[in-house]
């Protein structure tokens, strides 16, 4: 059996937390530029989850290129846009979105409630507790392959050891993100650049009825009418 400690327990009630108040803080905000503080906030709770979740690598990754890189872009980018504090214009379809996100609400606590949900202390099986925590051993190859603590003493199949899940997994991640998953890690890094550059359009060039439109339009009648009125 495994326990977990009370101080654990505190660390990930209190990053839910955190991620889940920065990120209602991030729909809520009409400062584009607080939203974006915000959003670095709640970037770090998640970072925070994945080191309590025994996830050092992915945590590390999470807070050096979203805390550190990606929100540190938008808040220097929304600094140099005009009328920051004016919030975005109105859109059209805020029913429609307010009722997907309502049934997407619903749809996740529904399945969050009706999931048998295991715990740490749930697991009994010394071989699983092994893995996770001290190490355990592959013998055998292919389909024949068994688990085991420890390989017996005079045992003529291949023997792979490995450490435990939740002692260090950086090296199989890495392994996993340039081998079998390399595909869709360069494509999930496409669609970030491509959605950056997106919004960063949005927000320099606005419709012809917004509100950075018109005042852009009555300045530059005004210093028509001046030159004119010079001449």
């Amino acid at each position: 059996m495994m326990e977990v400690s009370t101080l654990t327990n505190v660390a990930f009630w209190g990053a839910s937390t955190m991620t889940l108040g920065f990120a209602l803080i991030v729909v809520t905000q009409r400062d584009v530029f607080r939203a974006a503080i915000a959003l670095a906030g709640s970037f770090l709770g998640v970072g925070i989850l994945y080191f309590v979740l025994s996830a050092e690598f992915v945590g590390v990754v999470q807070i050096l290129v979203y805390v550190g890189a990606i929100s540190v872009l938008m808040a220097f980018a929304v600094m140099f846009i005009q009328d920051v504090t004016a919030g975005s214009r109105p859109v059209q379809g805020r029913l429609v979105g307010a009722t997907m996100g309502a049934l997407i609400l619903a749809a996740v606590a529904f399945t969050a409630v009706n999931t048998e949900w295991s715990t740490m202390d749930d697991i009994t099986d010394p071989i699983a507790v092994a893995a996770l925590t001290e190490g355990y051993v592959e013998i055998g190859t292919g389909d024949d392959t068994t688990v085991a603590i420890t390989a017996p003493a005079e045992t003529t199949e291949l023997v792979i050891e490995n450490g435990g899940v939740l002692v260090d997994s950086t090296g199989a991640v890495g392994v996993l993100l340039v081998r079998e998953y390399v595909l869709a890690f360069e494509i999930i890094g496409l669609l970030l650049v491509a959605a950056l550059i997106g919004g960063l359009l949005l927000m320099r060039n606005p419709g012809p009825g917004s509100e950075a439109a018109a005042e852009a339009k009555e300045d530059a009648d005004a210093e028509t009418v001046g030159s004119e009125a010079s001449v």
